[in-house]
């Protein structure tokens, strides 16, 4: 019996032996993680991302910006041509101030060739009715001429003449009305 017993002792002793072994084995064979590799592979792709993102901000600021000035650029063109153009008493003539400003109408008009306006001649009150109407009509004709000598297509542009029926000053002092000798101009589409 004591052989016995120590025959299982033995048998027991080798499987424990066994056993250890065998789990080492086992344990080695499983990879241990490389924590500094992947904390690089992290770290770069927390690069890589932040990068994406501060393209993707900066893209979204320059179309920000880009909008921003193509409104104030409308804005500014429409005030342009917008500008009304003076004329002196009883005169259909561009003077000086005038030529400046349809010049600078000019240049717009030429950058954005979809743009269509309408001149509007007006005049004071002196005179007749029929007079005011025929010299509003020169006034918007001639301003149309300028446009159309500078190579605006005379289909972009159309004249009407108000001659005394639309005064911005309704005084009857020579200031006032001096203010409605002129030329107003609309944009009907383009802008």
């Amino acid at each position: 019996m004591r052989t016995r017993h120590i025959l299982s002792i033995s048998i027991l002793s080798m499987a424990v032996l066994a056993s250890g072994c065998s789990r080492h084995k086992s344990a080695s064979a499983v990879p241990t993680p490389n924590r500094a590799g992947d904390q690089a592979a992290r770290d770069a792709g927390e690069r890589e991302a932040a990068k994406l993102r501060e393209e993707s901000d900066r893209a979204e600021a320059a179309q920000r910006l880009a909008a921003e000035r193509a409104a104030g650029d409308r804005e500014l063109n429409r005030a342009t041509l917008s500008t009304p153009v003076q004329f002196e008493f009883d005169r259909a003539t561009i003077s000086d101030e005038g030529i400046r400003l349809l010049d600078q109408k000019v240049e717009i008009l030429q950058k954005n060739t979809s743009i269509r306006i309408r001149v509007e001649g007006n005049a004071d009150d002196y005179g007749s009715d029929e007079y005011n109407m025929v010299l509003s009509q020169r006034r918007a004709a001639v301003v149309n001429r300028y446009f159309t000598e500078r190579g605006i297509d005379g289909s972009r542009i159309q004249i009407v003449s108000y001659g005394e029926e639309h005064p911005i000053c309704t005084d009857r002092d020579e200031g006032c009305r001096s203010k409605n000798r002129r030329d107003e101009f609309v944009v009907l589409s383009g802008l």
